[in-house]
């Protein structure tokens, strides 16, 4: 208002100021003349003296054609006025943060203190206006363009001065993102219902409200030669082994790729054995398992843009459970993660057990059933193998079109094509029925399993089984098992034994195949040796009179052991 006083008034125009110079007048100052640049690492280029050496720079970086870069001319109103430059990228930036922050407080605020002092100069100036002028909780200066064009393509708005060898730059994320949703891979019938987004500030902020702990450390880090993805290492510091972050933070650090567009790409960069089948790293959609994950003493990872978040270790046991387990009562929580593994079974050895009996060892089934069987073999063509694989590679068509049509013809599409097809195959005398049975209940088995990668595993490893079957029987089965299971057990997670919780008799009952009561869980998992392995102190049941009274015995023999011993160490003392 001062300002417009004056222009009102008819008053002259202060002369503007390049910094460090006396005043010149606009065609002097576009002639780009002025004392050179601080000396810089041989890779960074200085921030030229001049705004117009500034703009044509960013032109031919950015393009001369791009609508969403912007570059916008103002006025500084210090005392005296200072041409300036403002750098932004529209769509990653919020246009009120721009308008309030930036232009606002830089174009009509009023002058402080220290500007009408005279305290300017070429060095200062950016500090000056860091700290009086543009009101930004994360501000920062560089001396380079290309860590601040670095900074604005992550969001941030970027504030040039005439004559000044540095900007300022201030947090202005405001690109679109989906909101929180429910995880549509890991839904529960009891549980919450927030999943991760592709925007991390807000994965981070779900997993801060969680675990408010001030131990929880989000390391942050730079992956990709041009993507310049940002992923972060979270862990809780005096609990998770020190060994296994640096081990993570060094095989990140060991990536070098051109662009990493999702934590699936990251996770087969660091894996141990790329050519297994079988996962080597959890994934989740949830915060809420993320976050019971790092209080086990597991590492996670956060990449920029993708909604899966990852947990290291792993291993095969952890495939197997769900969040609902621990959200459901003990009576329920148990026998329903057991029938996963009866599941997975299934899924793996189901058709290639009904080919190898059908095949080669009929008097190992009951007369009638082995009657049945021969007898809905007689109008199919072709042997038990052939129609196994028929109906096998049927269902993952069926199932690779459900994953890839819209979800309201999805929905249909897996019932009603699998019916329609059984039904069709059956009647042209294609299969038998028995053999429609047996692949549909293979086909639904894998689909209780939790994680998808590893029934990805187990449908992959079911044809090769089926062969074995199909040439040798129930011994060509068996040597199958036998070479996964070896495979299985050389297997390692970031140097963790694969089998390592299934190899423990307590911990198979505990934690593993069941589940036992919430208060029997006092100690955390073993194979990532977390530092702390006490989870939760003795949960008594006081209110239950016999767990009371057994309380009350057991304190007054603690007692009584601590008034003889005490009575002891005076008798030695006296002595």
């Amino acid at each position: 208002m001062t300002r417009l006083r004056r222009l009102l008034k008819g008053e002259a125009r202060r002369p503007r100021m390049v910094l460090g110079k006396t005043p010149v007048s606009l065609d002097e100052k576009k002639s780009g003349g002025g004392e050179g640049p601080d000396q810089h690492e041989a890779n960074e280029t200085p921030i030229p003296d001049s705004l117009d050496g500034i703009e044509k720079f960013l032109r031919e970086r950015l393009g001369n054609e791009s609508p969403d870069v912007i570059l916008r001319r103002l006025v500084i109103w210090t005392s005296p006025e200072l041409d300036a430059l403002l750098f932004y990228i529209e769509g990653l930036t919020s246009r009120d943060v721009i308008n309030m922050m930036a232009l606002r407080s830089v174009m009509l605020a009023e002058r402080t203190t220290a500007l009408d002092a005279g305290a300017l100069d070429r060095e200062n100036i950016a500090t000056v206006i860091s700290t009086h002028l543009v009101p930004s909780g994360q501000i920062t200066v560089v001396r380079s363009m290309e860590l601040a064009m670095e900074h604005v393509l992550t969001g941030e708005g970027a504030l040039f001065v005439e004559g000044s060898p540095e900007c300022v730059l201030f947090e202005a994320k405001g690109w679109e993102h989906r909101g929180i949703e429910e995880p549509a891979t890991e839904k529960v019938v009891r549980g919450p219902r927030e999943g991760f987004a592709e925007l991390l500030r807000a994965n981070t902020a779900l997993i801060r409200r969680r675990l408010r702990t001030p131990d929880l450390r989000l390391d942050a880090t730079i992956v990709g030669v041009r993507s310049k993805t940002d992923v972060v290492v979270a862990y809780v510091e005096g609990l998770t082994d020190p060994d296994l972050v640096d081990t993570v933070k060094e095989r990140i650090d060991a990536i070098c790729v051109d662009i990493m567009t999702d934590s699936g790409v990251l996770e087969e960069l660091i894996e141990d054995h790329t050519y297994s089948p079988f996962p080597q790293v959890q994934y989740t959609e949830r915060p809420d398992r993320f976050v019971a994950a790092l209080s086990e003493g597991l590492v996670g990872i956060l990449v920029d843009g993708s909604p899966m978040a990852l947990m290291i270790p792993a291993n095969l046991s952890s495939f197997f459970q769900s969040p609902e387990d621990y959200y459901e009562r003990f009576p329920f929580g148990g026998p329903l993660r057991t029938l996963r593994y009866i599941a997975g079974v299934i899924a793996l050895i189901f058709p290639a057990l009904y080919v190898a009996v059908a095949t080669f060892h009929q008097e190992m089934i009951p007369t009638k059933l082995a009657l049945a069987i021969a007898g809905s073999h007689v109008p199919v063509p072709f042997p038990s193998l052939v129609e196994a694989l028929l109906m096998e590679v049927a269902l993952e068509l069926i199932r690779e079109a459900a994953i890839r049509m819209p979800d309201p013809i999805s929905q249909s599409l897996g019932f009603v094509g699998a019916l329609l097809l059984g039904d069709a195959a059956v009647s042209a005398g294609l299969v038998s029925p028995i053999m429609v049975i047996v692949v549909a209940v293979t086909g639904l088995s894998s689909l209780i399993i939790p994680h998808y990668p590893t029934g990805l595993a187990i449908r992959l490893l079911r044809f090769p089984l089926l062969f074995l079957s199909a040439s040798l029987g129930l011994f060509g089965l068996i040597a199958g098992l036998i070479a996964i299971a070896l495979h299985l057990g050389g297997l390692t997670s970031f140097g963790v034994p694969y089998l390592e919780p299934m190899m423990k008799p307590k911990e198979l009952v505990r934690d593993v195949i069941w589940r036992s009561p919430e208060y029997t869980f006092q100690r955390r998992p073993e194979y990532p040796s977390p530092q702390d392995q006490i989870r939760q102190k003795a949960f008594m049941r006081t209110w239950i009179p016999e767990v009371a009274e057994k309380a009350r015995q057991d304190g007054e023999a603690l007692a009584d052991s601590r008034d003889q011993s005490g009575e002891e160490e005076n008798t030695r003392g006296r002595g």
